[in-house]
């Protein structure tokens, strides 16, 4: 049985991390005007609440809540109390929020579905999906003005298409003063598996924002030494960069030349392919077998590609098959869903959709697909270029850094990837190595691809102007996506 505090998706957070997050916040303080109050929102432990008494808060400007009835008051000389932070009526507003707010979503949590149409009205702004994201949307309406929120949170807002309206809504109305992605392996002694990050803005009115001004973004951290990154992981951007990359999404030290890739008018690669999502059976035990439990004789059966794997890259053998006949017998199931049945059994491309890896493999004529992403070109050069460039280290670090840096990649994302035309004779060169890597995984699928994988690399970093050193930055990235992550 999980804890209270669990169920409530909260977690304490290391002193290291604590101590940097109030000195970070109190340095973007307005040192000129009076001081009326500093708001621990969700104070758990009331670990925020003793830092700030040891920098030097005075405790009657210090204001601590908590939901949890179990939680008293960590300090007795503080304004605290049991209620719930996002249905509190109070003009009140302070000069700071600091804290570690709960990390539940939608699908996971009771209090959305207890909730649900308070919810819906009051974040309407913002969308509700995840508490985190409603504590800090309710933690900017109760601070005044060129006020300061530090909350670290869940790093999933950077990038995920359910939080776009809240990552704009912060472009327009705060200034984004640090994104630090904190240690992979900071709640692990809490026993929680969290990539988290922590966030720093300034409330601004709309008229003030200023998208000029520069953001500290520093990229995953190895320890808590926050003022101190290690070299090559701290990059300072103007704000309006986050502004003109797909979704408002977020991107943590990305190099400049790779970003501008994204620049408005931008040709993406879903405006030169097709296709997406095929057949959800809606239970694969039922209508999908195993190539060995198909006789070789029987021939009333079809290659379905349903998700490959990071080994699967180029070419793999089907690793499951369906019946001829599917769509009869699909009529008597409503869990089975068809979508675009225009591109069933033509040449093309499937992707991987699940892990931290990506990769993509020749899709042969007479193939079904699944609910990964599967794309189509208009002839044959242009299918052999867009596979290599899938596989490129390039695309791996756009998907990963750039456009989701979650688990799941479909086809939306990758239909965002940039596109450019290359010359006539380098686009001929990458589509006969792409199809020369296809043909020798096709004879031994155990064929070592990585010297011509190497060659394919450089060949898409001409075709993208990627300078050397970013080069290099790509590369490490790949090499240990899991740890950068």
């Amino acid at each position: 049985m999980i804890s209270q505090k669990r169920a409530l998706g909260q977690f304490d957070t290391p002193l290291p991390t604590v101590r940097y997050m109030v000195e970070s916040a109190l340095s973007h303080l307005n040192k000129g005007r009076d001081m009326t109050g500093i708001l621990d929102p969700s104070t758990g432990d009331g670990i925020f609440i003793k830092e700030l008494l040891n920098q030097g808060i005075h405790p009657e400007h210090l204001y601590a809540y908590d939901v949890d009835s179990s939680i008293s008051t960590p300090m007795p000389e503080i304004h605290f109390a049991n209620q719930d932070f996002l249905k509190i009526e109070s003009t009140q507003k302070f000069d700071a929020i600091i804290g570690n707010p709960p990390y539940k979503s939608k699908r996971e949590s009771v209090y959305f579905k207890e909730n649900k149409r308070f919810l819906t009205q009051q974040f309407k702004e913002v969308g509700i999906p995840n508490l985190y994201v409603l504590f800090i949307y309710k933690g900017l309406q109760m601070l005044k003005d060129y006020g300061v929120l530090s909350m670290i949170v869940q790093d999933s807002f950077l990038t995920n298409v359910y939080y776009k309206q809240f990552r704009e809504y912060l472009l327009t109305h705060t200034e984004i003063k640090e994104i630090i992605l904190a240690p992979r392996r900071l709640f692990h002694k809490r026993k929680a598996d969290v990539r988290t990050a922590i966030l720093t803005l300034v409330k601004k009115p709309p008229s003030e924002v200023d998208a000029e001004q520069g953001m500290k973004l520093i990229d995953r951290q190895f320890s808590e030494h926050y003022h101190a990154p290690p070299a090559g992981r701290m990059q300072i951007l103007e704000q309006k960069t986050f502004q003109n990359l797909p979704g408002f999404n977020y991107a943590v030290n990305v190099p400049s030349e790779i970003l501008n890739l994204f620049q408005n008018g931008y040709t993406s690669l879903g405006s030169v392919v097709k296709g997406g999502t095929g057949v959800s059976t809606g239970n694969d035990r039922h209508f999908l077998s195993k190539p060995e439990e198909i006789s070789s004789e029987d021939k009333d059966w079809i290659p379905f590609y349903k998700n490959g794997g990071v080994k699967d890259a180029w070419y793999y053998r089907p690793k499951y098959y369906i019946h001829k006949n599917w769509r009869k017998e699909a009529e008597q199931h409503s869990q089975f869903t068809v979508r675009n049945p225009a591109y069933f059994y033509k040449e093309g491309i499937t992707c991987s959709s699940m892990g931290i890896e990506f990769s993509a493999a020749y899709l042969p004529p007479g193939s079904l697909f699944g609910v990964n992403a599967n794309l189509f070109t208009e002839n044959q050069e242009d299918l052999y270029y867009i596979l290599g460039l899938l596989n490129s280290s390039l695309t791996k670090y756009l998907l990963r850094k750039v456009l989701n840096r979650t688990n799941m990649i479909t086809a939306g994302y990758i239909k965002k990837l940039p596109y450019i035309e290359p010359e006539p004779n380098k686009k001929q060169k990458i589509a006969a190595l792409s199809s020369s890597l296809v043909n020798e995984k096709r004879k031994d699928p155990t064929y070592n691809d990585r010297l011509r994988a190497d060659i394919m690399d450089e060949l898409i970093f001409d075709v993208y102007g990627i300078s050397f050193n970013n080069r290099s930055h790509v590369k490490e990235f790949c090499t240990n996506i899991f740890e950068w992550l």
